[in-house]
């Protein structure tokens, strides 16, 4: 049996490929629709009172450090570390046997079975755009839910 390729690697050691998906902390969508509340609370008389601290929140989330948590390759996909920001995980595709997504209202979770019989489980930022990736590049070694 050969050697694993997966494992704790240097952001800086990563191979050279173009990213078909990336990740990171800041969401978007949720920054805009926040700054939109905003202007529209102060037309409001009301709630003029809560724009302040509410203007606070929206300054915090735009400002505030990007970092990457996930970015899927062709041939590999890297999970990045929150605590130490120079190391990742990389997972070679070749070595994932079968992957699983568990879909939950508020923690939906993917979980990774490697050929040597590892697991491992990402639960942070899941949502459509990973599995949207890995039903790209690993169709075939989705395990379905059982329908109960």
């Amino acid at each position: 049996m050969s050697e694993r390729k997966s494992r704790t690697v240097k952001v800086a050691n990563l191979p050279e490929s173009k990213a078909l998906c990336n990740i990171t902390n800041k969401p978007i969508a949720l920054i805009f629709f926040a700054w939109i509340v905003f202007v529209w609370m102060l037309y409001l008389v009301e709630v003029k009172i809560l724009a302040i601290p509410f203007g606070i929140y929206c300054l915090i989330i735009t400002f505030k450090e990007e970092k990457k948590i996930f970015s899927g390759h062709k041939d590999y996909l890297v999970i990045y570390d929150e605590r130490n920001l120079k190391e990742c995980e990389i997972y070679y595709l070749s070595e994932i046997k079968k992957w699983y997504f568990k879909q939950k209202l508020f923690n939906p979770s993917i979980t990774l079975f490697l050929q040597d019989g590892e697991k491992f489980i990402f639960c942070k930022y899941v949502g459509s755009e990973i599995y949207n990736y890995l039903k790209k590049v690993m169709p075939d070694k989705e395990v379905q839910p059982k329908r109960r």
